[in-house]
C-alpha cells in the first residue's frame, strides 16, 4: 500500500504539472483556487527579506511593477513601498487574489497596488512597466513558449526596464535559466543559497 500511495503521489503531481503548464485558462483557475482555498501556499504569505525584493527595489527606480504569478500578493505587500509608484499583480487564482486585496488594504497601499485575474500567457497589460517580474512563476510556462511570451512582454518594458525572475532550484530549472541566457540579455544574475534559487535580471537583446 505504501508503495501504491508513492505511486499515486508520483503521478498525481505529474498531472498536476501538466495541467499547470498545458491547460485551458480555466482548467488552471479551478486548480490553483483549489489549492490556495486547502492552505496549500500559506507558506508564501510571509517572505520578508526573500533575495528577490533587493533586485525589485533597485531596477524599479520609483516606477511601475508588473508581477506575474503574484499569488497573495506578498511581493506588493513587503516591497519597500518608497521604491515603487504602482504596482500590478497578475494571477490565474482569484482565491490567491482575494487575499492580495484584503492584504493591500491592511497595508493601506490600495493607492498603489492593483491587482488582475488572467493566465499570464493571455494577459495584456495597459501601461509599461520599469521591471516585469516572474517569482516563481516562469517554470510554470511550456519552455517552448517561454522565449515567444518574453517577447511579447518586452513591448510593455519603459526604455531602460528589465524582467526579473526568481527560479528555484531543481526539476526544470536548468532548462529555464539557459533558454534565458541564450536568448536575452544578463544583466545581473544572483546565486542564492537560502533558499536555493537564481535571479536573473535580463533584458531583450538589440535588434
Amino acid at each position: 500500500m505504501l508503495i501504491l500511495s508513492r505511486v499515486n503521489k508520483k503521478v498525481r503531481n505529474a498531472l498536476r504539472g501538466v495541467l499547470q503548464a498545458y491547460g485551458t485558462e480555466h482548467v488552471k483557475r479551478r486548480l490553483w483556487d483549489s489549492e490556495f482555498l486547502q492552505g496549500r501556499w500559506n507558506c508564501l504569505d510571509d517572505t520578508a527579506g526573500d533575495c528577490v525584493y533587493l533586485f525589485v527595489e533597485k531596477y524599479a527606480r520609483q516606477g511601475r511593477i508588473l508581477d506575474l504569478g503574484c499569488g497573495s500578493g506578498s511581493t506588493g505587500n513587503e516591497l519597500d513601498a518608497t521604491t515603487y509608484h504602482s504596482y500590478i499583480g497578475v494571477d490565474v487564482s482569484e482565491v490567491a487574489l482575494e487575499k492580495a486585496r484584503r492584504r493591500t488594504e491592511e497595508n493601506r497601499r490600495q493607492d498603489k497596488n492593483q491587482y488582475f485575474q488572467s493566465d499570464i500567457l493571455s494577459y495584456l497589460p495597459t501601461h509599461k512597466f520599469n521591471v516585469i517580474l516572474y517569482r516563481d512563476s516562469i517554470y510554470y510556462i511550456p519552455r517552448g513558449r517561454i522565449t515567444g511570451m518574453l517577447k511579447r512582454y518586452a513591448e510593455y518594458l519603459e526604455e531602460g526596464g528589465v524582467f526579473l525572475a526568481r527560479i528555484v532550484s531543481g526539476g526544470t530549472s536548468k532548462a529555464v535559466v539557459e533558454t534565458i541566457e541564450s536568448r536575452f540579455d544578463v544583466v545581473e544574475k544572483y546565486i542564492s543559497g537560502q533558499p536555493g534559487a537564481t535571479v536573473l535580471v535580463f533584458r531583450p537583446r538589440p535588434g
